[in-house]
């Protein structure tokens, strides 16, 4: 990165990390700079099932000292943000599930941050001013999946609707599609594979940072 240019916060993902090697590898890259975790859940109905458990997320994140950030895709949000607002500062939950807004304020009243996901196929339109946004470029649940860099148009109309808004962006981000997302408005991106992977901290180094 250029002096003067813009940065944002990165996020790993350990979705597609083997468990044995998830403690190992974020010790590599917390040598680096990382400092912050992003917890992918689901119900299996939203999305295909996988990802992380609260309790899970909370053990591994207080074993590497890491802050933590959870991406909820589950139909009922409301029935689980509870467990999660335990473990992490932020919650992010999907325009798409039902009663979104009763999750938000839950949220809001635990002294947690909220966050607004939105699917490849849902538009802007739907998130209000004032709130956190993580644009999808993949379908989500689909870990390494192919980034859809129709996202960075959204994160580009999200930031110039909003400059003051936290906007991020998930799903197959690799360090190429970096700088094209720092000048669309993007401040903090979600890294799984292209992070955890060989080469990983080299890659990112330069752009590991606390979201906070």
């Amino acid at each position: 990165m250029g002096e003067g240019a813009p940065s944002a916060a990165v996020a790993g993902s350990l979705w597609s990390v083997p468990p044995a090697q998830q403690l190992d590898v974020v010790a590599e890259l917390r040598a680096v700079g990382l400092r912050r975790l992003h917890w992918d859940s689901t119900d299996g109905r939203f999305a295909a099932e996988g990802g992380f458990g609260a309790e899970e997320a909370g053990r591994i994140s207080r074993a590497t000292a890491t802050s933590a950030e959870a991406h909820l895709m589950a139909e009922h949000p409301t029935r689980v943000v509870d467990a999660w607002a335990e473990v992490c500062d932020t919650v992010v939950v999907h325009a798409e599930s039902e009663d979104w807004q009763g999750a938000v304020r839950r949220l809001e009243r635990r002294g947690c941050r909220p966050g607004l996901a939105i699917s490849p196929a849902t538009s802007v339109d739907v998130v209000p001013d004032g709130l956190a946004v993580l644009v999808m470029s993949v379908v989500p649940g689909r870990a390494g999946s192919t980034f859809d860099h129709g996202a960075l148009a959204k994160v580009e109309q999200l930031h110039a609707r909003d400059p003051h808004r936290p906007v991020g962006l998930d799903g197959g981000v690799r360090r190429e599609h970096a700088e094209a997302a720092l000048a669309a408005g993007a401040t903090w991106l979600v890294v799984g594979t292209d992070l955890f992977s060989a080469g990983g901290s080299a890659r990112w180094g330069d752009l590991l940072a606390d979201p906070t």
